[in-house]
């Protein structure tokens, strides 16, 4: 950003604006026969002062349009995706705002995430829902942590340390929600005693990791287990492989991921996503490629292929594909 703004506001209130924008369209096909274009148009603005440089301002904008085929519409709205201020001192950190928080080492399930949990059969998996929360963190040392975060009908509290060969971290969390009602079958109030864990095998370079809990439902009564357990291991030709496996006892759900990606060029990417339900079968698979046209901008085209009956873990029902073109500007 230049121009007369940013000299006013640097020159009368000490404040360096950084505007970028970015542009996202995707075009894609769902079965049966429903054809689908959604464009965002995203602004962020990044505030700091050069005399209070720990503290920070973000706001993050979205111009959403979505189109269908059948029925056929169009919407256009303009919603706030992200919006928060930080403070950064030597043991001491805030974020208050609408935010991403930072809760869980899954890769393909964040089962012990009740804010902002990651979506495998997304199109854009980085993509996630902003919580209106507070947040602290305090450094108990070099190497640990403490961090605690509020947020409506929500609360978790975190010790987090790196123990020799990895980082481990004891969790407590406390959801009132009913968010996870279609996850867990039922509207829900929970509580979860859980854990983290995340570090390198000593000697072969693979990287493990594990997340999960013991789950409370006080409106039930119930109490279960579920848990994900995690492999990674990158080779030296730019391919990289990851396994996941998830387990709850409620259900008795057993599945398992694994994805594979390569880059056979340097502006090539190509990923593979494998998940299956170990219990019913059936499975899902998820290619896709990405091409970089240039520093700015990438063209990527995929899919989400699936084997199963409506009564499976992956529906046939749910095939679709799609064509994704990213700018920033």
């Amino acid at each position: 950003m230049s121009g007369l703004p940013e000299l006013l506001l640097a020159g009368l209130l000490g404040i360096s604006p950084e505007l970028t924008l970015e542009n996202t369209n995707i075009a894609g096909y769902d079965q049966p026969r429903l054809s689908t274009d959604y464009n965002r148009i995203r602004a962020e603005l990044s505030l700091s002062h050069e005399q209070y440089s720990n503290l920070a301002v973000t706001l993050i904008v979205d111009n959403e349009t979505g189109y269908t085929t059948s029925p056929n519409e169009l919407d256009n709205e303009v919603s706030l995706y992200r919006a928060y201020g930080q403070y950064q001192g030597e043991r001491h950190f805030w974020s208050v705002g609408r935010q991403r928080i930072p809760l869980g080492v899954g890769r393909i399930w964040n089962p012990i995430d009740i804010f902002n949990p990651v979506d495998a059969q997304a199109i854009e998996t980085g993509e996630r829902t902003g919580t209106d929360a507070i947040r602290y963190e305090y450094a108990l040392n070099e190497l640990s942590n403490m961090d605690l975060t509020v947020a409506d009908g929500k609360a978790a509290i975190r010790l987090k340390g790196y123990l020799e060969y990895a980082d481990i971290g004891l969790i407590a969390l406390r959801d009132n929600s009913n968010e996870r009602n279609l996850l867990w079958g039922e509207d829900t109030s929970l509580d979860i005693i859980g854990w983290e864990l995340e570090g390198r095998l000593s000697g072969t370079g693979v990287e493990l990791r594990s997340e999960g809990g013991r789950v409370h439902n006080r409106e039930t009564g119930a109490v279960f287990t579920e848990y994900i357990l995690g492999a990674e291991y990158g080779f030296a030709n730019g391919l990289t492989l990851l396994g996941e496996y998830r387990f709850s006892d409620q259900d008795m759900t057993n599945q398992l991921a694994i994805q594979s990606g390569f880059q056979p060029g340097m502006l090539w990417t190509c990923q593979l996503l494998l998940l299956t339900d170990l219990d019913d079968s059936s499975v899902l698979i998820a290619p896709s490629v990405t091409y970089s046209l240039s520093d700015e901008m990438t063209l990527s085209a995929g899919g989400f292929i699936a084997t199963g009956d409506e009564t499976e873990a992956f529906p046939e029902a749910g095939n679709r594909f799609y064509l994704r073109w990213f700018v920033h500007f």
